[in-house]
């Protein structure tokens, strides 16, 4: 038994010293700054710009190689920023903040929005046509590049997180209890649509008239095929908040949240995790095609992926269906209060995975299901417990491994 255990655990050494060797998929880049950054949109590959925390811009015209700051005028929470081109684009943020610039930021010009409610998110379908939407139900709408903002009404007073429009007439915003609204007159009406869950809902993006993806809170994805008609919730593999959502066509897309990236390429059927290096907040995702894309959150954090996210052709190879089993470490470690934990299995079987203390009594199941061959995450979320040292156990019908974590509040 021992000798089985000792030419298990090589073979997931070597396994992961391959995975390690491969080309990283999300790389941190630097933005000069450890403030919270909340919104991002590339106008290409490299031309780009992230939004944040006491007014702040940054911008790249190298794809994220440099990060140059912005004067916005402001020291209010920027929350969200949509370019349409290169030049074009509009940021909003508290206190109905509205920036707009025409020359790629080098100016920004605050417009009237009339209102004092906090915008969460905007988005424009052309240079001149967009709605921005916040709190206590607010939609503000303009069809002449903000030189006007309009109050449209939404029916509720909950927070709007997230709006998108597939063109002047049609959009969708969602928001706070499930909520999900519809326009097909280019906001003269809202309608809502059901949902099916309660979760609040934080981002939304179609790719069509028809098909389109919400995000939001306890793993939440949803999709509909029928412009909203009917949404069919979907495995995400999480409980982490979810906060954006961006495809770049129907089955290609990622999503973002609490030390989680996630991607399908398969509309959904399926959700990856792919490995961030982060163990914070997620709050924006932008790709500009498949492979081009950038995410940002707390603590400055800004990560650019050239591939999709995904492993090169070396890590495919390499990462082929395990001929064996593995725990891996967990990440972050030590963490505070939340941690992934990632295993390996050679075939689809049942899997337990527990947490017990320094004193060997188990403190949580994390998971007792059937889990598919490859690679498999769970989160812990220890926020109810103290610092110290955990242990944390994967166990099948023919495997039984332990690894040790620390708790740090």
């Amino acid at each position: 038994m021992a000798r089985q255990r000792f030419f298990l655990a090589l073979n997931f050494i070597v396994y992961i010293c391959c995975m390690r060797a491969a080309t990283a998929q999300w790389i941190s880049q630097n933005s000069g700054t450890n403030q919270t950054l909340l919104g991002v949109s590339f106008a290409n590959i490299n031309t780009g710009t992230v939004v944040g925390v006491n007014g702040i811009i940054l911008r790249t015209t190298n794809g994220g190689t440099n990060w140059v700051n912005q004067a916005s005028g402001t020291t209010r929470f920027l929350r969200s920023v949509h370019f349409v081109d290169a030049n074009m684009g509009t940021a909003v943020g508290e206190s109905g903040l509205i920036l707009r610039t025409t020359n790629g930021g080098t100016n920004w010009v605050s417009q009237s929005s009339g209102t004092t409610n906090t915008f969460v998110h905007v988005h424009f379908a052309d240079a001149n046509t967009g709605n921005a939407v916040g709190l206590n139900g607010t939609i503000r709408r303009t069809n002449d590049g903000g030189a006007n903002w309009l109050g449209q009404t939404s029916g509720t007073t909950v927070e709007l997180a997230g709006v998108h429009l597939v063109d002047r007439n049609i959009a969708t915003i969602v928001g706070f209890g499930g909520l999900i609204l519809r326009t097909t007159n280019g906001g003269a009406t809202w309608t809502r649509q059901n949902s099916g869950v309660t979760n609040d809902l934080r981002s939304v993006h179609f790719v069509s008239a028809d098909t389109g993806f919400v995000v939001g809170y306890n793993g939440t994805i949803l999709r509909t095929n029928n412009g909203g008609a009917t949404w069919i919730r979907q495995s995400s593999g999480t409980a982490n908040n979810l906060f954006s959502v961006h495809f770049v066509e129907a089955n290609t897309g990622t999503a973002v949240g609490t030390a989680i990236i996630l991607r399908t390429t398969d509309g959904g059927s399926t959700w990856r995790s792919q490995p961030s290096g982060v163990a914070s907040d997620l709050y924006c995702v932008h790709f500009t095609d498949k492979n081009n894309g950038a995410a940002v959150g707390q603590l400055g954090k800004i990560l650019r992926t050239t591939n999709g996210g995904e492993t090169t052709k070396v890590d495919e190879k390499d990462s082929a269906t395990p001929e064996n089993y593995g725990l891996e470490q967990n990440f972050p470690n030590p963490f505070n209060p939340r941690t992934t934990i990632s295993f390996v299995l050679p075939n689809s079987q049942k899997v337990v995975v527990k947490v017990y203390n320094a004193m060997g009594i188990e403190i949580a199941t994390l998971l007792q299901e059937t889990r598919p061959a490859g690679k498999n995450i769970v989160q812990f979320n220890a926020e109810h417990l103290s610092s110290g040292i955990y242990f944390y156990e994967l166990r099948t019908g023919k495997f039984l491994e332990r690894k040790k974590m620390v708790l740090m509040q």
